[in-house]
């Protein structure tokens, strides 16, 4: 970029230097209209005039001569001299070019002599000695008046201000100048030229620099309209809205800050931020700010953050750009003025892009308190010569977190909100939901300041004193259950701070499994809700440590969704005795479940089994204990013998012994069973064929199990394969006995 000037009324030549691209086509334009009109000379080697200006293409040296002809000051401006690279690049040389000096035309009656003179401060007419008049021709249809031309070369600061022009006539003993036109000059003055760029539906600020001139007016203003439309503060020292931007007059620092609150593409543009040096004098810097539109940004990012915890927010922005973070003034809100964050530490971080052409910053909040929540903004900050400007790409919305509320059913429940001594005479109101979105489900009362307010079931109370208001709900419901948001009223509702409310049902469910069994638990929830499902006494235990379906890692648990009917699924295989307990399920409506794990059938199986041969095991006993008696009887024989071996029947002597079954039975309301056991005794003591034999008879109810029990006496070890039992005189010998079990599984 480069800066050119020259005298109004004179020539001035200006040479493009190409020397890369001699024999490309090269062309001249001026960027106030948009550079539509590319002058060019058409043809190379020859001078070709178009328009105002004529242009000459030296191909051996690879130059684009342009000669302004005769200045005027409609030629100052801002020109691309450049060259077409290929069919989609090109490359120029910017230019801005002044005219130094301001002709100012007077008519005059004819036959009389011109004056021209400049007010002083006291509004005296001085005459301008140095000034150079050149006479034009008469204008007017009766050829009565003349017009006259001054023309004021080297024009600086001092020329501005009020002129008069007239006309002088001299007499014998007197000279009257009678001045009829008016004539005020404002010199205004470019300092330089910036370029400011920001993306679509972000924010945008720049600072206009003029320390020379702290108290002095300052504007923003498009060269699109002429700059007619002038915005600023209106006072010094305040935010002041003006259209879609809002300004700051930094009086201390001399700076004008102009905030763009939402960029649109009908931002792009150049604009003027200047000051007001004197009544007749300005000064500017040219922004010339472009919109880009990138589907990256703007960024928006939610946060939350414990009361007294750290929290760490991470941006992106381009390398080689000053890192800005700021907070949006909550007393500004409509306005969304961001404040710098003096007191926020920045740590930067390796770039993480796939270009690395940006790099990765973290800011970090530490001991967080009711004065973070709020809306933040990071961006880059680039600085110029008179200007810094600010963009502003990713929004991130702080909020607080509170610890959940847990009661019961009927009971009552606290919600404490502690706020900010700065809003303490600002209305206050619970929100439930959905706060910051058209379907917000606000709780219809508000409170100020030391008063409460009642509505139904909700009471709202302000303590200003301790800097919390309460809100209290009675009766709870499963209605009632949620989300709450605490809400202060200023421009806008202000949501900072939220909790739980969750409610545990009365009702239980109950569920009683068998090892290796699968359950499956239904419980309620809404789209938006964190959905819980835990093991603990108590259901604050499962809240307070945040135990949610993501945190179980047992492959047994598998979890089902359906969001339609309100309700996930919990699904428990391979149940194990130690999964008996107390679960609570659900979201911001709890129930608890009582699940009992009992033993697998196997299980009852061998217990079973265990019993049945202790039981047997007495009965073989007790029938030693009637052997030992029966011998004994033996002594005295009884008339009646049976004779098994021959065939030959007679009445048996049998004795009875009934053996209780103590065992608990899987089919309710049936009576004990009896076990009998029966001793026949042999009708002839000396025939090894009559046996001693002992029965066990069966129940009747199959649902009691079967048992066997066979008792077999020997005499000798060695005739083990004889199972009989002969008495004779000698001693009876037990040499073995055998229970085989048998249980009805059903």
């Amino acid at each position: 970029m480069y800066k050119v000037s020259g005298s109004s009324g004179g020539g001035l030549m200006i040479k493009c230097e190409h020397p890369q691209y001699k024999t490309n086509p090269k062309y001249i334009c001026k960027e106030s209209d948009g550079c539509s009109e590319r002058k060019n000379p058409g043809v190379q080697g020859e001078w070709m005039e178009n328009g105002d200006v004529s242009l000459y293409d030296d191909t051996r040296a690879g130059v684009l001569m342009v000669f302004f002809r005769e200045l005027k000051a409609a030629d100052a401006g801002t020109y691309r001299c450049g060259v077409k690279v290929s069919d989609y690049t090109e490359s120029f040389t910017e230019l801005q070019l002044s005219v130094r000096h301001v002709n100012i035309t007077c008519q005059i009656p004819e036959e009389h002599e011109v004056h021209f003179c400049k007010e002083d401060d006291n509004h005296i007419c001085q005459t301008i000695s140095s000034s150079k008049v050149r006479e034009m021709s008469g204008s007017s249809e009766r050829n009565e008046e003349r017009v006259v031309t001054v023309s004021i070369s080297n024009v600086s600061v001092r020329d501005a201000g009020v002129y008069w022009c007239g006309a002088e006539t001299r007499d014998t003993y007197l000279t009257f100048i009678s001045l009829n036109t008016k004539v005020q000059l404002n010199l205004i003055t470019k300092v330089g030229v910036s370029r400011v760029s920001g993306s679509s539906g972000g924010r945008l600020m720049i600072k206009c620099e003029h320390p020379q001139y702290k108290t002095n007016p300052k504007y923003i203003c498009k060269e699109s309209d002429g700059c007619s439309e002038r915005k600023n503060s209106g006072v010094q020292g305040e935010w002041m809205e003006n259209g879609d931007v809002s300004l700051y007059d930094d009086t201390r620092a001399g700076v004008l800050m102009v905030f763009f609150r939402e960029l649109k593409a009908a931002d792009a543009g150049t604009y003027r931020c200047g000051v007001k040096v004197s009544d007749y004098t300005e000064s500017f810097t040219e922004l010339q700010l472009s919109v880009r539109h990138d589907e990256k940004y703007p960024n928006s990012v939610n946060e939350s953050a414990h009361i007294g915890k750290e929290v760490n927010i991470t941006c992106q922005i381009p390398e080689e750009h000053k890192f800005h973070f700021c907070k949006e003034d909550d007393n500004h809100t409509y306005n969304h003025i961001c404040q710098t964050i003096i007191s926020s530490k920045g740590t930067e971080m390796s770039g993480s892009s796939e270009r690395n052409e940006e790099r990765v910053v973290t800011v970090s909040i530490s001991n967080v308190s009711v004065r973070d929540a709020g809306v933040y903004w990071c961006g880059a900050e680039t600085r110029d010569t008179y200007l810094t400007f600010i963009s502003l790409n990713t929004k991130i919305q702080l909020n607080l977190i509170m610890p959940p509320v847990v009661r019961h059913e009927g009971e009552s429940a606290e919600i404490i909100c502690s706020y900010d001594s700065i809003y303490k005479s600002k209305p206050k109101s619970l929100c439930k939901g959905k706060c910051s979105t058209r379907d917000r489900n606000p709780l219809s009362e508000t409170v100020r300041e030391e008063k409460e307010t009642k509505t139904g079931r909700l009471t709202l109370n302000d303590d200003v004193t301790a800097g919390v208001f309460t809100g209290t709900i009675t009766g709870l419901t499963a209605e009632d259950a949620g989300k709450y948001w605490c809400a202060v009223t200023l421009e806008t509702e202000l949501n900072y701070l939220y909790t739980h409310l969750i409610v545990i049902m009365n009702e239980e469910l109950n569920l009683t499994k068998y090892e290796g069994d699968d359950v499956s638990i239904q419980c309620k929830h809404h789209d938006e809700d964190q959905k819980r499902f835990c093991k603990a006494h108590e259901a604050s235990m499962c809240v307070k440590d945040g135990v949610s379906l993501e945190t179980i890692r047992d492959d047994r648990f598998s979890f089902s969704d359906e969001a339609s009917t309100g309700v996930f699924t919990v699904n428990i295989t391979d149940l194990r005795e130690e999964d008996s307990g107390i679960y609570w399920c659900g979201a911001h409506v709890i129930i608890k479940v009582n699940l009992e794990v009992n033993k697998g059938v196997s299980g009852r199986i061998t217990v079973s089994c265990v019993c049945v041969t202790l039981l047997l095991m007495g009965a073989s006993v007790l029938l030693l204990y009637k052997l030992g008696y029966i011998k004994t009887r033996d002594q005295h024989p009884s008339p009646d013998r049976t004779e098994m071996s021959s065939g030959e029947a007679s009445h048996a002597a049998c004795d009875y012994e009934n053996i209780k079954d103590a065992r608990r039975h899987s089919v309710p309301d049936t009576e004990e069973t009896a076990l009998y056991s029966t001793v026949t005794h042999p009708t002839d003591s000396s025939d090894p064929n009559d046996p001693l034999y002992s029965t066990v008879q069966l129940p009747t109810n199959p649902s009691d199990g079967l048992l066997y029990a066979s008792v077999h006496f020997q005499k000798h070890e060695e005739s083990l394969s004889d199972a009989k039992v002969t008495f004779s005189n000698e001693e009876v010998y037990c040499n073995y006995t055998t229970v085989s079990p048998h249980m009805s599984l059903n």
